[in-house]
C-alpha cells in the first residue's frame, strides 16, 4: 500500500496549503514527508492546461496522481449520461480520461478516476438512477480499455444524505454500490469516514461483503470527529482495522487521506498533518 493525500491542482493560490506543507514546492515538500500519491479533484470549469501542468510537477517530485471529478448537482452527472457522441456527461469524462491517459503515460503506471455515481434531487427513482449509474460505468470501462488502457473509473462509495433531503445518491449503502460496480464490471473506492458516518447515523455497515472487498481499487481515509474528512486521531473510524481486512483481502494500492488543510490546521497546522502520515507509515511498516 502506499499512501496519498488529497491535493488541489491549484493548490498554489490557497494560502492553507502553505502553512500546512511549507512554502516550498508542495509536490516535493509531500513526497519528502513520505506522501507518494496524490489524488486531484476535478471539475466541469477546470483549466486543462494547468491541470496539466500540475500533473507534470508532480510527477516529477515522484508522486503517483490520481483524479476525482465532481460532477453532482451539474448536467454533467451520470444521471443524465446517454451513450450518443454529444451527451455532455460522455464528453465531459472523456475529457478527463483523456487527461488521465497522458498522467499514466508520464508516470508509467495505471491511473484511477474515482467517480461518484448518480445523484440526483429530480423526480427520478432510485431504480433508475442505478440503472443509469450502471450504464455509465459500463460505457466508463469500456471506452477506457479501448481508448486509454492505463486508466480505470472506479465508482466511489458515497456519503448518505440527511434525512429528509430531497437528493438520493447512489452507491451511498456498500450493498449498492456492489450492485452497481458488479452489473458494469468497474472496481470500487471504500471511503472509510464515508461508511462510518453513514453508520453513525442509518445503523448500515461500516464494512462491505466480501465481494464488495475483493472488488475494492482505491481508498479514502480519514476520521469522524462530529464530521468527517478529520485528520487521524482518536475518532470513530477503526482505520487500521479496516486496512488490515483489504491488505487480508490482497488490496496493495493507494490510500488517499482526504484531509482538506484547513481540517489540519484546526486540529494544530503541520504538526497534525505529521502526525497523521506518521501514524500511517507507522501502521503499513509495523504490517508488512
Amino acid at each position: 500500500m502506499r499512501i496519498g493525500l488529497k491535493l488541489d491542482y491549484n493548490y498554489q493560490r490557497r494560502r492553507s496549503y502553505r502553512q500546512v506543507y511549507g512554502t516550498g514546492p508542495v509536490p516535493g515538500e509531500l513526497r519528502d514527508a513520505g506522501i507518494e500519491a496524490v489524488e486531484t479533484a476535478v471539475w466541469p470549469d477546470t483549466d486543462d492546461a494547468e491541470l496539466l501542468e500540475y500533473i507534470r510537477d508532480c510527477v516529477e517530485a515522484g508522486l503517483r496522481v490520481s483524479m476525482h471529478p465532481y460532477t453532482e448537482g451539474t448536467d454533467f452527472n451520470p444521471t443524465s449520461f446517454a451513450e450518443e457522441d454529444e451527451n455532455q456527461v460522455r464528453q465531459l469524462h472523456i475529457r478527463f480520461f483523456k487527461i488521465a491517459s497522458v498522467t499514466a503515460e508520464l508516470q508509467r503506471t495505471n491511473v484511477m478516476v474515482n467517480i461518484h455515481p448518480a445523484a440526483d434531487a429530480g423526480p427520478h427513482s432510485r431504480g433508475f438512477l442505478v440503472r443509469q449509474s450502471v450504464r455509465f460505468f459500463s460505457w466508463a470501462g469500456e471506452w477506457c480499455a479501448v481508448h486509454a488502457p492505463g486508466v480505470h473509473p472506479v465508482a466511489e462509495l458515497q456519503i448518505a444524505p440527511g434525512e429528509g433531503a430531497a437528493i438520493k445518491r447512489i452507491g451511498d449503502r456498500f450493498e449498492e454500490l456492489e450492485k452497481v460496480v458488479t452489473r458494469s464490471g468497474v472496481r470500487a473506492t471504500w471511503d472509510f469516514g464515508h461508511a462510518v458516518l453513514n453508520h453513525l447515523r442509518f445503523g448500515t455497515p461500516r464494512t462491505p461483503s466480501e465481494t464488495l472487498l475483493a472488488r475494492i481499487a482505491h481508498v479514502h481515509c480519514h476520521d469522524v470527529i462530529g464530521e468527517d474528512h478529520q485528520p487521524l486521531q482518536d475518532g470513530e473510524v477503526p482505520w487500521r482495522r479496516f486496512l488490515t481486512m483489504l491488505r487480508e483481502a490482497g488490496f496493495d494500492g493507494t490510500v488517499v487521506l482526504e484531509i482538506p488543510p484547513r481540517n489540519f490546521l484546526s486540529a494544530g497546522g503541520r504538526g497534525s498533518f505529521t502526525k497523521t502520515v506518521g501514524a500511517m507509515k507507522e501502521f503499513l511498516g509495523s504490517s508488512g
